[in-house]
């Protein structure tokens, strides 16, 4: 093996000319060329990758400061939707339960039942007492018919008295003209006293018959105005019979609508959540007894009042859900509270009292998705996501972006260069 020794000798090297390797000479005397290792940050490869990362870090970092130009997002965000609780109308004991935890019921369906025997009980008293009212008014018409039927029998009898009280006047005056005619005929002697005294007769019982007809129609005339009132009692009796039919008819539907309440239908389609009721349970009035939550679902998110400068009603949306981060729904504002959700809680602030510290206020906006989830999709009420508003247009933060990172592109190829040619001349 040979044995190499360091040239004494070697020529001065000015400030200049590239760096030479150092001369290694055998024993031979015979020059050799000492391999020497490049610095890793002066490799051809290593600035090049360099400076395509620094580059795309431009890239990366002018398209947040873009988008940050042009959305506002916040994760005090979560799922909403109406929330319908299930609860009876009756107090009773529960005969069947028809649904199950979860399910997707639809609207009008029958969810459960509750013991309807004393109910029915109710409605068939309610109905007996129905026919009974029914009953009664039919007796207190026909009543009524026979009064009137007498009123018109008395008013006929009235003026039969009326006209036979009129006849018997008339043949009163007729011989009341007799008589005084035969006053002065028996003065002359043209008729004997016996013809006079039948004139004075006749004219008397004419008179008496006179005051018994005046009496019977007065008497008939007091009948027919009896009938009347008899006629009225009873038309009167009628409505009275009415009003308790309808009172009857009145219980009765309560009593049928008490029994429809023993079946519990969905008031609208949605999913089954937080039942807690089986068969034979007693449940009271109003007791909560699950809820359904409907399909349609929207988004509350919670922005700070500093976000809401350019925020409108109609701009679109993106929303994540945490529990399908691969699947983005897309929305848009619906509108925007008036106030902000601290106003409205249990205890509102008070700044008026104590001392104030200014607090950056949370508005709730809601946003409406454009496209409800599919079934595979369960988004529920208090689900955690996080909307994207678009509040700005795209062409002026865009240039503004744009001439931003064109600088700093230019200027990272200029810093490229110069450590390339630094490099390149040691």
């Amino acid at each position: 093996m040979p044995v190499l020794e360091q040239q004494s000798k070697a020529p001065r090297r000015t400030s200049t000319e590239s760096p030479e390797p150092d001369l290694l000479v055998d024993l031979e005397g015979d020059p050799v060329v000492a391999e020497t290792k490049t610095p890793f940050f002066h490799r051809r490869g290593v600035i090049i990758g360099g400076a395509l990362l620094l580059v795309l870090a431009i890239l990366y970092t002018a398209t947040i400061f873009f988008r940050g130009l042009t959305h506002e997002s916040t994760d005090d965000a979560f799922i909403d939707a109406h929330i319908v609780s299930v609860a009876p109308k009756i107090a009773g004991r529960i005969s069947a339960v028809h649904v199950r935890d979860n399910q997707m019921v639809k609207q009008g369906e029958l969810l459960l039942a509750i013991d309807p025997r004393d109910i029915e009980a109710t409605v068939a008293q309610r109905q007996a007492a129905l026919e009974v009212a029914k009953a009664q008014l039919e007796n207190s018409r026909l009543g009524a018919e026979q009064a009137e039927a007498h009123v018109n029998t008395l008013l006929a009898a009235y003026a039969a008295a009326k006209a036979s009280t009129a006849a018997t006047a008339a043949d009163t005056a007729k011989v009341k003209n007799d008589l005084e005619r035969n006053r002065g005929l028996i003065a002359s002697g043209a008729i004997s006293k016996q013809d006079f005294a039948h004139s004075q007769a006749d004219t008397t019982s004419s008179e008496a018959t006179l005051q018994a007809k005046e009496k019977q129609l007065q008497a008939a005339q007091a009948y027919a105005e009896e009938g009347r009132k008899s006629a009225g009692s009873a038309r009167a009796q009628v409505g009275a019979a009415k009003a308790e039919v309808a009172q009857a008819q009145a219980e009765l539907r309560q009593a049928e609508l008490q029994r429809s309440y023993t079946r519990i239908t969905a008031p609208e389609a949605g999913r089954v959540t937080n039942k807690s009721i089986e068969p034979g349970a007693y449940v009271q009035v109003g007791q909560p007894l699950f809820a359904i939550v409907p399909t349609e679902v929207w988004v509350t998110a919670n922005f700070k009042e500093t976000q809401l400068a350019d925020m409108r009603p109609g701009q679109p949306a993106e929303v994540d859900v945490d529990a399908y981060p691969d699947r983005p729904l897309r929305g848009h504002v619906d509108s925007i509270q008036a106030g902000s959700g601290a106003r409205f809680s249990l205890l509102p602030p008070e700044n008026a009292t104590g001392n104030f510290v200014k607090v950056v206020q949370r508005v709730p906006v809601k946003i409406v998705l454009d496209e409800q989830p599919t079934v595979q999709q369960v988004l529920g009420p208090g689900m955690s996501a996080v909307p994207d508003v678009k509040v700005k247009g795209a062409f002026g933060p865009a240039v503004t972006v744009g001439i931003f990172a064109g600088i700093a592109i230019l200027v990272a190829i200029g810093a490229t260069i110069w450590w390339w040619r630094r490099v390149a001349t040691r």
